[in-house]
């Protein structure tokens, strides 16, 4: 696979990579990036790879310039691996909204969401005003067959 400068990215199906991962965007306007994995590659494309999250096993796919040779397959995942790689802050992405509640003490709703990659214990209450920033669709699409009128109002 062809990468910057005409460098071959070396990466083998099995080995675990770091992956440049965009963060937010500083006041300056400019990106700030951080290095988070090891991710394991699953598949090879042409110009990018199918990498593994190791705990959540969910897959993305990553341009062969935004990842870096960790390991080769012989990496022998340990459960200070695992706890390291789970405390990185992924950014996860909603699955489905599953119900809703008023929070009295807050005075605001809440959406329960499920969480792709995660099992049904890791679902969450957040905000209804922090999900519309992040996932506007999903959230009107829910507002939108509930059968509260007052969630709707």
């Amino acid at each position: 696979m062809a990468a910057k400068n005409g460098v071959a990215a070396n990466f083998d199906v099995g080995y675990f990579v770091l992956w440049s991962r965009i963060d937010q965007r500083l006041p300056n306007n400019t990106l700030l990036g951080q290095w988070v994995g090891p991710f394991q590659v699953v598949a090879e494309r042409a110009h990018s790879f199918q990498i593994r999250h190791l705990v959540t096993g969910a897959e993305y796919e990553a341009h062969a310039t935004r990842l870096k040779y960790y390991v080769d397959s012989a990496l022998s995942v340990t459960e200070e691996i695992l706890e390291f790689v789970a405390g990185q802050g992924m950014i996860m992405t909603v699955k489905y909204i599953t119900v809703h509640q008023y929070n009295d003490t807050l005075q605001r709703w809440n959406l329960k969401v499920s969480w792709t990659g995660q099992q049904s214990i890791e679902d969450s209450w957040e905000s209804v005003d922090e999900l519309l920033k992040d996932v506007p669709v999903l959230v009107r699409e829910y507002v939108e067959k509930s059968s509260s009128d007052l969630l709707r109002a």
